[in-house]
């Protein structure tokens, strides 16, 4: 998967959420956070990988960069 900004990295991590049928409520659980928190960590446009690793982790996943010449 190749994500080139922030929002698709968000995306990315709304879609393996989905694919695993877990509630974003349990996750946000998992992290010591309100659902609404969840929800504004998100949709921020400064999503980080930092932040995408926070949501994973409770699933199992986690992410990383590639960094490659053009």
């Amino acid at each position: 998967m190749t994500i080139k900004t922030n929002q698709e990295l968000a995306q990315a991590i709304e879609k393996i959420i989905d694919d695993q049928g877990v509630k974003k409520i349990w996750i946000s659980e998992k992290m010591g956070i309100s659902n609404q928190n969840f929800n504004r960590l998100m949709s921020k446009k400064s999503f980080s990988l930092d932040d995408a690793n926070r949501v994973l982790n409770p699933i199992g996943y986690h992410a990383n960069i590639i960094i490659e010449k053009d």
